[in-house]
């Protein structure tokens, strides 16, 4: 359970650490603001166009903005100050959801703003997320690191749970101005978190790899790689499973409506039984072996229970299966993600884990777009149901392939000895 060795998880002292506690605050601001943008985003272009090709672009365009960000980002993780990134990534987001809040109360519903802002969402999200998965080690002991990710996961989870539903609530009662102008609220108070975390930033990463250049930078996080091999199966393995699980996942509005004959609270209460899910299966990892056999954890995380429980949803549309399908994908992907993300924060040395986040972010991301598409274009076709019923059997498939890979099984992510 975490990492080997006795006295590995100490939560009391996490909760005395200040750092680490302003850190859970800023991930808990930024979350609560995503999931209601989330909610919001999707919730308004369906509602306006009822075009599932418009919903399509919107995605399309946020996949492609975090691909294009990624491997930069990665380097500029490692190049720069880290909590400063943080800082900056949420001061966007926050001024993107007010220019579609300000747009949409003064002028209606504008498609091309809406595409716009998602794009630059999309855009500091990365750098967001390549800078706190790499700011985290930095704040707590090796020992602590699964048990200080469970806590993080998990809170901004149970946050991101009840956002979901109250971002449905928020549309339906007070409008989408209401949720996006709450959102940009969110993420500026996220930022506020992150410019008190510059105090206790760590020095600025060595000034050999700021005069290097990016390509130069990139390959040398690539030869890395190519040297875990477990870690690069994992990465590999990423691509697959996000393009399959976003496919379906990323039209969930849709089966909700069409397939489950449901409005926009109930879509609010699915997706965040599903980020409740993700809450405990997160805290769970901690608590179990789980972290000394990674690479099980994540092929059973992210393939093989979503992929079983999307073909369910598929064949059965009610909306307690639904419910309880999306509660337990989100546990087995919160097992499976924070193995993976202990693992790599473990194993990855420290001036390498931008590149290694933003390269693995690459692999998982690549999927996006061509995901997006051919999940639209199946719907289009096929409808709703028999998609879900098709990518999940697939979904599943994947996942047997992987598991038999022995690198994969291998995978050790607890810490090792320096």
């Amino acid at each position: 359970m975490g990492s080997a060795g006795k006295g590995v998880r100490k939560p009391r002292t996490l909760y005395r650490n200040r750092g680490f506690l302003g850190y859970v605050a800023m991930s808990v601001s930024s979350r609560t603001a995503s999931s209601v943008f989330g909610i919001a985003v999707v919730w308004v272009v369906f509602e306006v166009t009822r075009s599932v090709i418009d919903v399509g672009i919107v995605g399309l365009a946020q996949s492609l903005t975090t691909i294009a960000f990624t491997l930069p980002g990665g380097v500029w993780v490692d190049r720069y100050s880290r909590s400063g990134l943080l800082a900056l990534s949420n001061l966007v987001r926050a001024a993107s959801l007010g220019v579609v809040a300000a747009v949409i109360a003064l002028y209606g519903f504008q498609f091309s703003v809406v595409v716009a802002a998602a794009v630059a969402w999309s855009g500091a999200t990365e750098l967001y997320r390549s800078s706190s998965y790499s700011y985290l080690p930095e704040l707590v002991e090796p020992g602590e690191l699964s048990d200080a990710n469970g806590v993080t996961r998990a809170s901004t989870s149970v946050v991101a749970s009840a956002s979901n539903a109250m971002g449905g609530g928020i549309i339906a009662f007070a409008g989408t101005v209401v949720a996006f102008a709450y959102g940009a609220v969110g993420f500026a108070a996220a930022a506020v978190f992150a410019l008190l975390l510059t105090a206790r930033s760590v020095p600025a990463q060595a000034k050999s790899l700021a005069r290097a250049g990016m390509l130069s930078e990139v390959r040398a996080g690539l030869g890395w790689l190519r040297s875990q091999r477990g870690l690069l199966y994992l990465s590999i393995s990423a691509t697959v499973f996000n393009f399959f699980g976003g496919a379906v996942y990323y039209y969930l509005v849709v089966y909700m409506v069409q397939g489950v004959g449901l409005g926009a609270f109930a879509f609010g209460v699915a997706v965040g039984a599903n980020v409740l899910g993700v809450a405990l299966g997160s805290l769970a990892l901690g608590r179990t072996r789980g972290l000394s056999r990674a690479g099980v954890a994540w092929v059973l995380g992210a393939g093989s229970v979503p992929g079983a429980l999307y073909l369910l949803m598929g064949l059965e549309p009610l909306v307690v299966i639904a419910v309880a399908a999306l509660f337990w994908i989100g546990f087995a992907e919160g097992f499976g993600g924070n193995a993976w993300l202990t693992a790599a924060q473990n194993i990855v040395p420290k001036d390498m884990r931008g590149r290694y986040f933003a390269i693995d972010g690459f692999f998982s991301f690549i999927g996006g777009p061509p995901a997006i598409v051919a999940g639209s274009l199946l719907i289009a076709f096929v409808g709703i149901l028999p998609a879900y019923t098709y990518i999940g059997g697939a979904l599943l498939f994947a996942s047997l392939v992987f598991a038999a890979m022995r690198d994969l099984w291998k995978l050790d992510g607890r810490a090792r000895a320096a």
